[in-house]
């Protein structure tokens, strides 16, 4: 007999529980085409969940607020979830206590990006300041990227190009 998934054994047996357990623990994984870099994860919850907390706290390493650097406590939205911002990797952060609370100050808004795999952040201030903030990169060698024929060799050219 060939196994069967999970969630399908679970209605065949109608066991709610274990099929709630299920559906809770799959989560989907994104990685960027070009750097390989984890850029994504699925949740549908407002509070972010154990796995994608950690995500965002490795990916972050410290408070993404500029010029703060101190130890991740809260994991948040920077477009709070009241208007509109999703559950999401590219929508989360990790922050201190007290930067947290002052994003929600009136006049603040964060606002995020990616682009190749690098995770950003723009802080506006209630004055008008804007600053940006970097996930820094992942420890370990850089992911290669790969050439075509063509870059290759242009870039086999440009070495060997004596210019005496």
């Amino acid at each position: 007999m060939d196994p069967s998934p999970a969630g399908v054994a679970c209605r065949l047996t109608g066991d709610a529980v274990a099929d709630a357990e299920v559906k809770a623990t799959l989560r989907r994984l994104y990685r960027h085409p070009s750097s390989g870099q984890l850029v994504a994860m699925e949740s549908r919850a407002r509070i972010f969940p154990k796995g994608l907390a950690a995500f965002i706290g490795l990916r972050d390493q410290t408070c993404r607020t500029p010029y703060c650097n101190a130890a991740i406590r809260h994991h948040d939205h920077a477009t709070p979830d009241r208007h509109g911002g999703d559950t999401s990797a590219r929508n989360g952060l990790g922050d201190c206590e007290a930067c947290n609370y002052a994003k929600e100050a009136p006049g603040w808004t964060v606002t995020t990006t990616e682009h190749h795999g690098s995770h950003s952040a723009e802080f506006t201030t209630p004055t008008g300041a804007t600053y940006q903030s970097t996930a820094p990169p992942l420890p370990g060698p850089p992911v290669r990227q790969r050439l075509s024929v063509i870059e290759g060799r242009l870039s086999i050219d440009l070495v060997t190009f004596d210019a005496a």
